[in-house]
């Protein structure tokens, strides 16, 4: 790996996930052989279990492993806020999100990536709704209705997720560039939407993926994450109503002011 820098940088957020670290990290390296210009693994940990003990060990078989784990008391923003601090950690001029739990298959990567590093995509996202079934790893028939409802809601009142199929998902890759002079407000699990809404990315691609079952551990979806992203999307809807507004002003008086939405 070129040292200071490298072509991908990968950032897990994790939560109480020791069984699926090691896993997840073989099948990336797996699908990642042979990246040009090397890649590294950014785990951004709030954990109370020894989920970092894990990650820690992985240094000693040859990954590129960094740990940010985060004490009680510093878990500023949910996991949206724990993938924030690992956007600053990066080092890769591509930066891919995924999850701890292996619903997110690493196989896929590769393909996210490769329009972001060709130029031809800023922005990229995973999507269980390409085609159906595609989200079968979802635990029931009511968190099938939550999540396409959700979709749904989302999709018809920030215009700006459209360019989307899946605004809720925790899989993406980008630029690392399309961060440059954002202030990202992250609260909770859906920093997808956050990244679609505040930096207005000028190319969107979207790439199947099968919704795998969950390997080991809990789900971390609750009625109080639910009510967190009500909340966030209220503010997700002003900020990119503000943004609109101040497009059409830019247009009209032919006036620099856009960037303001961010």
């Amino acid at each position: 790996m070129p040292v200071g820098g490298c072509a991908v940088t990968v950032v897990v957020p994790t939560r109480n996930e020791v069984l699926n670290v090691e896993p997840l990290a073989s099948r990336l390296a797996e699908a990642m052989n042979g990246l040009e210009g090397g890649w590294e693994l950014v785990f951004v940990d709030d954990s109370d279990d020894p989920t970092p003990d894990a990650v820690r060990s992985l240094s000693g078989r040859g990954f590129a492993v960094e740990l940010i784990h985060r004490p009680r008391g510093s878990r500023r923003g949910g996991l949206g806020g724990a993938v924030q601090e690992g956007f600053a950690k990066a080092r890769g001029t591509a930066i891919v999100v995924m999850d701890a739990d292996l619903q997110h298959p690493p196989e896929v990567v590769p393909e996210l990536l490769a329009p972001v590093l060709a130029g031809r995509a800023t922005l990229v996202a995973g999507s269980r709704y390409v085609w159906a079934d595609g989200d079968a790893g979802l635990s029931g028939p009511w968190r099938h209705l939550v999540s396409r409802s959700c979709r749904g809601l989302v999709h018809l009142v920030v215009p700006r997720s459209r360019p989307l199929q899946d605004p809720l998902s925790g899989l993406f890759a980008m630029q690392k560039s399309l961060l440059d002079g954002v202030r990202l407000k992250p609260r909770g699990y859906k920093i997808l939407l956050e990244i679609a809404v505040r930096t207005r990315p000028a190319s969107v691609l979207n790439v199947g993926f099968d919704f795998a079952p969950r390997r080991a551990g809990r789900s971390k979806a609750s009625l109080g994450q639910g009510l967190v992203f009500a909340g966030h999307l209220c503010r997700l809807v002003a900020a990119d109503r503000r943004a609109r507004r101040e497009v059409v002003i830019d247009v009209a008086t032919g006036a620099p002011g856009a960037a303001a939405a961010r």
